[in-house]
């Protein structure tokens, strides 16, 4: 859980301006608060708005329910995300800027982890029954902080559930051992409504090591990076969003099927299984991103064989 030197509490309605550097640093996670709207009817004592700064939360409920943050379990502490009411912004600035990056996983460049979780239709079990918590939420990004430009498609405070752990089942109370990667998106080809009856264990398969969040790519914008990210509750929303913390997608490196960090033997036998079609949450073996897995797929492997 994030400690902090001091607490800002604001009432609904009122806005913020704060540029703090308590989480600056060249990571891939927002540095610096620069402003906060709580709009109207936000989630009592959720309005802690630097919580959204650093990393997503991995555990959750300490003092109440404590356990691991899961897909089933999504982050519930006043100190690990805020809420958004209507009308009400929250923008984020990275020090580092995140680039439009051909090599991103998915073409994602940007994840903003909020608290939507699964219902559990087998409690404790974790089988997938629909989704909670998705309340929505606009992105906006600028790379300047001054012209904006609005995200179509994907909304903040959305599918995948945030995951912390690889090895954990959905309602631990002990942290795994193996750590999610928060800076790897989910394959944005997979819908909730697919997901229906999952396990956890498929789950954690589906993520492929990811730590969930929803996946943005600021390409169609026509901006080559962005230093800022705005998300809005529109006037006339019917519900209030909560957001934990946004990360700047990692490249991965070419070839590299498995996401292990090596191109070999094992990326090409994925290639080749996955050979056709790309089929939602199968293997990334699409690296020009045409939906197909092809002759130029198999020459990107051979290209970049590290061992």
């Amino acid at each position: 859980m994030r400690m902090f030197c001091f607490a800002l509490v604001v009432p609904a309605g009122l806005s913020i301006s704060i540029r703090s550097a308590s989480h600056a640093g060249d990571d891939p996670y927002a540095d610096l608060l620069i402003n906060y709207i709580a709009g109207e009817s936000p989630a009592p004592a959720y309005t802690e708005p630097l919580t959204v700064l650093g990393s997503p939360e991995r555990y959750t409920g300490e003092g109440v329910f404590p356990g691991v943050v899961s897909a089933f379990n999504p982050a519930f502490g006043v100190d690990e995300i805020v809420s958004i009411g209507v009308g009400g912004q929250l923008t984020v600035q990275f020090n580092t800027p995140i680039a439009n990056d051909p090599n991103n996983l998915y073409g994602i460049d940007l994840i903003v982890f909020g608290n939507t979780s699964f219902i559990d239709a087998a409690f404790p079990n974790g089988v997938v029954g629909g989704l909670f918590g998705n309340d929505g939420g606009i992105v906006q990004v600028s790379d300047d902080g001054s012209t904006w430009h609005t995200i179509t498609g994907p909304l903040a405070d959305g599918p995948m559930p945030t995951m912390g752990y690889v090895d954990s089942g959905p309602f631990d109370s002990r942290p795994g051992a193996i750590l999610t990667d928060f800076t790897r998106p989910v394959d944005p080809a997979l819908m909730s409504i697919d997901l229906n009856g999952y396990t956890n264990q498929q789950l954690v398969e589906a993520y492929r090591g990811a730590g969930g969040g929803v996946g943005i790519d600021i390409g169609p914008t026509g901006l080559s990076e962005i230093s800022f990210v705005r998300v809005l509750n529109p006037q006339g929303s019917t519900t209030h969003i909560e957001i934990d913390a946004f990360s700047d997608a990692a490249p991965r490196l070419p070839g590299d099927v498995n996401l292990d960090g090596m191109v070999n033997v094992i990326d090409l036998l994925e290639l080749i299984g996955a050979w056709g079609v790309t089929l939602p949450g199968g293997p990334p073996a699409d690296f020009d991103g045409n939906g197909l897995v092809n002759i130029t797929d198999l020459l990107t492997v051979i290209a970049n064989w590290s061992s």
